[in-house]
């Protein structure tokens, strides 16, 4: 999972461990009202062990686990509409891991860096840190 690289946002790194790139704060994209910017999680194509994935396993992956983590965050995130007023809920920060609908979203790439622009309404979860999410066939 590529992450923020440094404390300070605005040195903030972007990376995408598929295409080698990388991107910083400076570089995205600022999302406009309600709007937030969302890394998908990254498919492991290597097992700890060195055995490598097949295609089908990693799109199974990606399809099955929709969650990420915010990399920025529109002026009405989280706010009314009309007024502009915070909401009383727990909402989530820039750099929180989240869950999102697996068909939710515009999907963009920006220096090779695969994002998701979404409504803040589409985010379902925040994930905490310590948890470990993986795809489940029923």
């Amino acid at each position: 999972m590529s992450h923020q690289h440094a404390e300070n946002i605005t040195t903030a790194i972007w990376s995408d461990e598929e295409s080698k790139s990388s991107v910083t704060k400076a570089q995205l994209p600022r999302p406009l009202n309600w709007k937030v910017l969302v890394q998908p999680n990254q498919v492991k194509m290597e097992t700890k062990g060195g055995l490598i994935l097949a295609p089908m396993s990693k799109d199974n992956e990606e399809y099955l686990t929709a969650h990420g983590r915010i990399a920025a965050m529109g002026d009405l995130a989280y706010k009314d509409r009309d007024t502009g007023i915070a909401w009383r809920t727990q909402c989530p920060q820039v750099n929180d891991r989240v869950t999102y609908g697996k068909y939710a979203g515009q999907k963009i790439v920006i220096n090779g860096v695969k994002f998701l622009l979404l409504n803040d309404d589409e985010l379902t979860s925040i994930i905490p840190e310590e948890s470990q999410i993986s795809a489940y066939l029923a």
